[in-house]
């Protein structure tokens, strides 16, 4: 049958493969062939296991002709970040440091899609140690913006996003400990979701390249049928990770379709509306429109101590992230970026009264959050509070707002996170999809949270959205 890759989505495809009218041998070709001709452009892959994917492929179609269908994901083609351990593959986790690393387990996430019958063409690019929110990587190269590929493609899952907004796969994992799921996926337009701390295995992360106490395995997917389906298949508690939770598994996809009334949502304000660009505020406030035409009541909501979020943020997860990184550190200090070097430097010289008294401001936080969370079902705010940034602008150090150039990191740490981190702080899932285009065309991105283990009605949420609007419809166009 006749494949357009551009328009294919897992929710589309499965029931094809299910059904013997699409081959995954076919469809595994399609994604190499056209990651062959657009990878060197985008850099959204760092490792392209094409042998490995064709026999994997190979062995899915010979699976469903022999009527032993696992479900959805059978035969579909995923991308794996470059911090997730994958058996065989090498997983270098954007450094040069771990660059002959070749694992010999997967991590569970990856085993989960392995056992659901995906079929894994690569590792994409991120951004060094997953310690920021560019993928301009001094190491592996830069990962370009599908949109424009003068722009960023965020991080530091980059090039997870990149290879999904670009069909380079069907869907994608990556981890976020500050935004670096649902950041890139605002920028490529795609969608990204961050599940609540603990729905997802951490196992087989790369220390180092995520908080202990703040790092999640995320999904990026097509649409938001795709990314329930996805999690679907990852989530749940593992005996190998004693910080995974035992909370039971929702249906996801049954809750999409279901309708939107008397769903009450926090319009979240605080300390990042001075830099909100002024066509993000104008497509935030048309998708708050949209979702009260939906019977969303919407009121404003704060948070008492929004603005100690940042300061507990870095003093918690760079502290944590340090500690594993000392005996590199120590040894294999000249294989970091100078920025990147200084940061875990800094991070050895915090001091324990610090990371405690952090600690402490953090569980004050959760409790605000979770005192609000009685009375409302959802939060609202933009992912990113500014049209994605160039290349050019972002090595050197700045970002535009409304014509306006500033400094994109202060001492709070990167701007485009800002608006993301109060859900790695709470550990609260959220999701980022796509509300709007900036004037250059680039993607503009809507952030849902909701209580813990809530993933269910984010799925709703976003569905609903949308299924009203037509912004997941729209494609890059990358000339082949």
């Amino acid at each position: 049958m006749a494949l357009e890759i551009e328009r294919a989505t897992i929710g589309a495809l499965a029931p094809l493969i299910k059904q013997k009218k699409l081959s995954p041998v076919e469809l595994t070709d399609a994604y190499l062939d056209r990651i062959k001709r657009l990878n060197p452009r985008l850099n959204a892959y760092v490792l392209i296991a094409e042998e490995r994917a064709r026999t994997e492929a190979a062995a899915a179609e010979r699976e469903i002709r022999e009527e032993r269908y696992r479900g959805p994901l059978h035969g579909i083609p995923f991308s794996i970040k470059d911090n997730l351990a994958v058996r065989g593959l090498r997983t270098a986790a954007g450094s040069p440091i771990l660059a002959d690393w070749v694992p010999d387990f997967d991590a569970t996430a990856v085993a989960r899609l392995k056992e659901a019958g995906a079929i894994i063409l690569g590792k994409t690019n991120m951004h060094e140690w997953a310690l920021g929110g560019t993928t301009i990587n001094p190491f592996f190269g830069t990962t370009r913006n599908p949109w424009d590929t003068a722009r960023i493609a965020g991080g530091s899952s980059g090039g997870s996003a990149a290879a999904v907004a670009a069909d380079l796969c069907l869907g994608a994992l990556g981890t976020d400990s500050a935004q670096s799921v649902r950041n890139p996926a605002s920028m490529c337009g795609i969608v990204g979701l961050k599940p609540t701390y603990g729905r997802v295995s951490q196992y087989g992360t790369v220390a180092g390249t995520g908080a202990f106490s703040c790092n999640h395995t995320g999904v990026l997917a097509k649409n938001v049928e795709d990314c329930a389906l996805i999690l679907q298949a990852v989530a749940g508690s593992d005996p190998r990770d004693p910080l995974s939770a035992g909370v039971p598994v929702a249906n996801y996809s049954a809750a999409i379709g279901k309708g939107l009334e008397g769903l009450k949502a926090g319009i979240l304000r605080g300390y990042f509306e001075e830099f909100i660009a002024l066509e993000v505020k104008e497509s935030f406030a048309a998708a708050l429109a949209t979702l009260q035409s939906l019977g969303v009541q919407l009121e404003e909501a704060t948070v008492p101590h929004m603005d100690l979020i940042p300061a507990i943020k870095v003093a918690t997860s760079r502290v944590e992230n340090a500690a594993a990184h000392e005996p590199y550190l120590r040894a294999r200090s000249k294989d970091y970026s100078r920025q990147t070097l200084f940061s875990y430097v800094s991070a050895l010289l915090t001091p324990a009264a610090t990371y405690v008294q952090a600690q402490r401001a953090r569980r004050l936080v959760c409790e605000e959050f979770d005192a609000l969370l009685k009375r409302l079902d959802l939060f609202l705010l933009p992912t990113i509070p500014f049209p994605v940034p160039t290349i050019e602008d972002c090595r050197d150090g700045c970002v535009e707002i409304d014509g306006r150039k500033i400094r994109r990191q202060d001492e709070r740490g990167g701007l485009e996170s800002l608006c993301c981190i109060p859900f790695n702080v709470t550990g609260l899932p959220a999701i980022s999809l796509g509300c709007g285009f900036s004037k250059a065309g680039t993607p503009i991105g809507l952030q849902i949270a909701a209580g813990a283990f809530r993933e269910d009605l984010l799925f709703r949420v976003a569905a609903a959205y949308e299924r009203k609007t037509s912004w997941s419809e729209a494609k890059p166009q990358l000339a082949l």
